[in-house]
This record gives structure tokens, sequence and C-alpha cells, in this order.
């Protein structure tokens, strides 16, 4: 059985800026070794590394070493660092012997063969001395060596911005360039400049390929290496096995906190059923059409780029939509007539129901203070539960929204939802919720799988919605976490969990792939409190560590901008990232805008909303926090957490602990999508409640 090969996120950067015959020799000489016999001593050319655990070295040529490692149980290769003899060796922190150095026995012993006494680390700290100083990263620090013609040409950087990178004198200078130099040469460039150590390979994600020879298109430029799924581990695997099942039958429901790889899960299973669906296809046969859908337009967009670069195009087997956009399709043409309220107008029509309830109904429960709650309660339940007469509303559940019901006030709700209905209809207009739900009732199955990512955000009556597209109501697949709901109200999964019968199908995904340690420990005093809140997607296992996430306290709009600016800077140097790595989240598209203005030019920032999304813009990305849900980022600024604005007033009518509930998660989420970097600024004078807990056992304080 050949050997598995998988491969560090920074290894296709070694290997393009490796020469031209190393990269011919990936495929004709370094793929067999891996693939046959890589656990085995061959000197010269394959040999185990002294001290190292499970790292082996493979002589490419007489100047190229490769570096990987070897996983006996599972017979996986993950390929590590590719480079000069001259420099691999510094990379892997090795002494004048051959075996791990100071660095390493002082502060990665996850890497030694053998764990060193308290003795052995403690000299070989006093012997790392100040070496972390000098590698420190400074704005005006001038390149250890200046950049030349023949570097430049080697690392294959196209001669039109080889003018540009010569005239280039720090790191500074370096890093300002992402408006003129794309981010994959200017990737290149940083990590020719500094390439990742063994410490700092053993932090990033592991990708896989169908086949590694693919890994060479990555390396010259010519394919993306985000078009490479995460790699899976026992636990992930173990769910995919029943993708892999002949005739897998769900319904699947998939649980996990933020970066947990629910939706890389998700689209591994996609993938599975839509590789076979095409291989094998009965002559005159409809081919197997799979519907992935999510929430949010950003999502979407990630999703449809991800299976187009893994040889799936939207549109024959799969298809990748928003909730949205189907059910327009779905609607009777009576429905596509009616105008769509907006909240303004909806409030409007609401407040004329309400008065003629009042006018008309003794003993009528509510008054215009209750606008908020009473629209609220329709879209989550009245329509949300898509029920059809008062006594499936008496009886309905409602955990989860925070304010209890008795049967009169549900009557009389009944009663506002029927006059409501009766205006919108006169008027020829609608609720969003209600051109929902006719499409659910007007819709006709053809899909023969339906994926529905982040469900937690959507409401029963969607996800049954969903559910009816599917030819076999049963092979429906969710991802939810409830503590991320920032739509919904956390009402339970019950009613929607009773229709699809999860019963011995869901699973629980228990560790997390994308924030460190520190940040998530740092996480769990934002994380969500209250009854409802999914204590099982909390309890996980981080893997990767990294700096303290910092609290900064300004004292004015100048000054957040000064610091905001200073964060960016230090964080993206120090990690040695492009620009595009980083992400400003605010709470609205207004403070989004504000924010995108004020950053040092060389940011190259840009303010987008949730529909016109572009994670490919070459420059720092502003979001609103909704816009953020489900994506994720190396470096992440979250403002604006302060009182009076996150949590922000409490809408009129409209139960203050709910509300409070529904903010707390909105800052949890947006905190979570950190994977290296985290800064929360708030104003001294007005810090946000959420944060009176964050204290310096768990984040670097920064007061003005």
């Amino acid at each position: 059985m050949a050997w598995e090969v998988a491969h560090a996120e920074t290894f296709p950067l070694d290997l393009g800026r490796a020469p031209k015959k190393i990269r011919n020799a990936w495929t004709k000489a370094v793929l067999p070794v891996l693939r046959d016999r890589p656990d085995v001593s061959a000197p010269p050319k394959v040999k185990k590394l002294q001290g190292y655990r499970e790292l082996w070295r493979l002589r490419v040529s007489d100047e190229y070493r490769l570096i990987y490692r070897v996983e006996l149980d599972s017979k996986l290769v993950i390929v590590l660092m590719l480079d000069h003899r001259s420099k691999v060796y510094d990379r892997l922190g090795m002494d004048e012997n051959g075996t791990p150095g100071s660095r390493i026995v002082a502060d990665a012993q996850h890497l030694l063969e053998k764990e060193p006494t308290a003795a052995e680390v403690g000299l070989a700290e006093m012997q790392k001395g100040s070496r972390d100083d000098d590698q420190s990263p400074e704005p005006d620090k001038p390149l250890e060596k200046p950049l030349d013609l023949a570097t430049l040409t080697e690392w294959g950087v196209p001669e039109k911005y080889r003018p540009r990178l010569l005239a280039v004198r720090s790191e500074g200078q370096l890093l300002s360039l992402c408006s003129e130099i794309p981010e994959s040469v200017l990737e290149t460039v940083l990590n020719g400049l500094w390439p990742a150590t063994i410490e700092d390979t053993f932090q990033q994600p592991t990708r896989v390929a169908s086949d590694p020879a693919e890994l060479l298109e990555v390396a010259e430029k010519g394919r993306d290496l985000e078009s490479f799924l995460l790699r899976l581990d026992p636990e992930q695997k173990a769910f995919l096995g029943r993708f892999e099942e002949p005739t897998p039958v769900g319904p699947w429901l998939l649980k996990g906190g933020p970066g947990s790889g629910k939706s890389t899960v998700a689209l591994y299973c996609m993938v599975a059923l839509a590789a076979r669906a095409q291989s094998q296809l009965p002559l005159g046969q409809r081919p197997t059409k799979i519907l992935f859908t999510t929430f949010t337009h950003s999502l979407v967009n990630a999703a449809a780029h991800l299976t187009r670069s893994l040889g799936i195009e939207p549109g024959r087997v799969v298809e990748v939509s928003n909730v949205d956009k189907l059910a327009y399709t779905d609607l009777p043409s009576e429905w596509k007539r009616r105008t769509v309220l907006n909240e303004r107008e909806s409030r409007t029509r609401a407040t004329e129901a309400l008065a003629a309830c009042l006018l008309d109904t003794r003993g009528f429960s509510f008054t215009r203070s209750d606008i908020e709650f009473l629209m609220d309660e329709i879209d989550w339940v009245l329509v949300g539960q898509d029920l059809d007469n008062v006594d499936e509303y008496v009886a309905a559940e409602r955990s989860g929204r925070g304010r209890a019901m008795n049967e009169s006030q549900r009557r009389s709700i009944w009663l506002f939802w029927t006059e409501l209905k009766r205006i919108l209809g006169k008027e020829n207009e609608c609720l969003f919720s209600q051109r929902l739900q006719a499409a659910a009732h007007h819709t006709k199955a053809r899909y023969d799988f339906v994926f529905i990512d982040e469900a937690q955000d959507l409401k029963p009556v969607a996800i049954r919605y969903l559910a009816r597209l599917c030819t076999n109501g049963k092979n429906v697949f969710l991802t939810a976490d409830s503590n991320q709901s920032i739509y919904g109200s956390g009402m339970s999964w019950s009613s929607v969990a009773k229709d699809l019968n999860f019963q011995g199908r869901a699973r629980i995904l228990k560790r997390n792939y994308r924030t460190t340690h520190e940040i998530w420990r740092a996480l769990s005093q934002l994380a969500p409190v209250e009854g409802n809140a999914d204590k099982e997607t909390l309890d996980v296992e981080t893997v990767y560590s990294g700096p303290y996430p910092s609290l900064v306290l300004h004292s004015d709009g100048a000054d957040r901008t000064r610091r905001l600016n200073e964060y960016l800077h230090q964080s993206l140097r120090e990690e040695r990232l492009p620009v595009s790595c980083a992400a400003v989240l605010c709470a609205t598209n207004k403070e989004a805008e504000e924010v995108a203005r004020a950053l040092d030019p060389m940011f190259n920032a840009l303010a987008m909303s949730s529909r016109k999304a572009d994670l490919s813009h070459p420059g720092v990305k502003v979001l609103t926090m909704h816009t953020a849900k489900g994506l994720q980022f190396p470096v992440v600024a979250v403002v604006g957490v302060e009182a009076g604005r996150l949590p922000s007033r409490v809408p009129e009518g409209m139960d203050e602990a709910e509300h409070l509930m529904r903010q707390r998660r909105l800052l949890f989420v947006a905190c979570s999508r950190a994977m290296r970097r985290l800064a929360v600024f708030a104003a001294r004078n007005r810090p946000s409640p959420f944060l009176d807990e964050a204290d310096d056992e768990f984040w670097e304080v920064e007061p003005a």
C-alpha cells in the first residue's frame, strides 16, 4: 500500500523558490521515495534526523534537502521544508553536531524524540541568549541581505515586478507593496527572506492533494493553495467514511465550535459524493445533483471557489447557492409580484395592525413598545415554524426565546398576525419570511443530497424548505453551532431535529484547528454563558499556540486609529505576512467605511459589505462582524467594543436578556475569526460590559 503524501501550508512556496531542476525532481525522484519507503534509512539519500521526533531528511541533490515527517500509524508523509543545505539546517534549529540545538530544546520540546530535563532546558535558554531580539522585525530595519536580480530570477519572480522589488531597502517598504505586486509574488519574496522554521511549520495547517504532483502548479503560480482541502483528523475521517459507502443515508448533523472544521468536513463529504457521481454515471441516467447552501453571500462565494478548484464545476453535479436565491426561484408567480418590505416599512405596517388590534380587541396583551418583539416572534416562531393556526401556536415550542408567553398572550399575538397579514395582502406586500414560507409550500424536490452550512442562523422554515428540495428527505446534511448564532434567537433545535430525526447520526467535533490556544483561552471569557449555550462545542482541544491577544483601551478616535495602524504594522511584520492576511471587524457598514478611510494607505484597506465581500482583495479587509461569519484571517482587529455600540441599544419591545445574548454571541463570533493574532479595541471610558471579565491573565491589556 502506497503512503499518502500531504504538505505543510508553506511547502509550495519552498518548492516554487527552488531551481527548475529541483522542481522537476519533485515528481521524478522525490515522490516515488515518499510513496514507497519513506521510513527506511538509505544513506546518504534518506536518513532519520537524530534527536528529532518523526523527522526525516531526503537528499534531493548535492545542494538541496527535503525535510518531512512520518506518521507510521496512518502511513502518512507530511512534507515540511525544501531548501539549500546551507539554510535548511538553520531552519531546523540544528547545532554543529547535527542534533537539535538550543532554540529547539528551549522552545519546541514537542519536536524532540526524548523529553529534555529541566537542567537541559535551562542551559538551552541561556545559550539561546538574545537571538529572539536580533530576529525581531522593525518597520525601518534594513533587509539583512538586499534583494538582487539573480535571487529574484531564481525565485521565479516575474520580470515586470523585479525593478520595484530591487528598490526595496527595509521590511516596511516590502510590506507596503501590496497594491503594486500580486500577493502570490509578495509571499514568495517574504518566504524567501524569512523562510518558515521547523517550529513555524508545526503551527500550520496540513493540506492534501488528490495527486501531490499538483503541488507544482501552486509552486509555479498556476493554482491557488486554497484549492487543496485541509487534512482531516481521525475523528473527521470517521465521519467522512459514511459518505464513502455505496448508499449513504442521512440525515446528518455535524456540530462543533469555531475552527473545528465543520465546513471543511461538509465539503469533503460533498466532494466524495460528487466524485463518485461523475465517475460512475451510467449511460442515459441523469447525474446526481448535490446542493451546497449557506447563509451569507461571502460563504457561498468561498464554497463555489473551492469546489471549482477541486475540479467539480458548480452547475453540473454540484450547485452552490444561498437560501434567499433558491427560494425566489420556487415562488409562485403571485408571490413574485408582491413587494418585500424592508425593516422600516415592516414596522409601519405592524404599527397599523397593532392599532387595529388595540381598538377592536378588549384586553389585548401588547402595546406599541412591543413592536420589535412581535415582529421577531412572527419571523422565528409563527412563520419560522410554519404554523397554520392559533392552536398550533399555543402548543408550539418556544424555548430559547427569552420571553415566556401564556396562552392568552399567544392568542393576542395570533390576532395581531392575522390583522397584519390582511393589511399586507391588501397592499400586495409581504415580509421576507413569508416569501420563504411560500417557497417552502410550492417547491419540488430536485436534489439527491442537500448540504446546509451554518444552519444555526436559519429559521426552521428555511431548513424545512431546503429539506423539501431533496428527493430523499433523509439525505440532508447540517453543520451548526448554536453558540455562533448571530441572526437567530437561540431557540432550541428540537423542532427541527424531530422532523429530521438525527438520532445516531449527529457528531460533535472537539478540536480547534483555527485559533491558537492563547486566543481560545481569552475567548472563553467572552463566550456565551446563557442557559441554552452549547457547552459541548466550547469544550475543545486547541492545536496551535501563539502570542496573547490584546485588549486595547484608547482615549479617542485619533488614538484608536494610531494604535490600530501600529497593531496591524507590528502583527503583519512579526508574522511576515502580506497585508491581505489582516481584517478589521466593525459593528456597522458605516463604521467599516470610516475605519477603511482612516487606515494607513500602505494597507490598501477596503470596506466590504456581505454582498460585495471580495476575499481576493490585495489589502486589509474591513468588514462588519456579521459579514465575517464563517471566514478566518491570520490577523484580526475587532473595533467598537463599547457600551452603547456592542451591546447596542435594546430595540423597543425586545427582551433585554435575549438581545444581550445575541450581542454576546456576535462578539464571540467576531473574535473567533482570528487565527494567529487578535486585538480588541474599546474606548477607555466606556468599554463594553462584555469585557468586564477580560483580565491580564489571558489578555495583554494596553491602557490608553
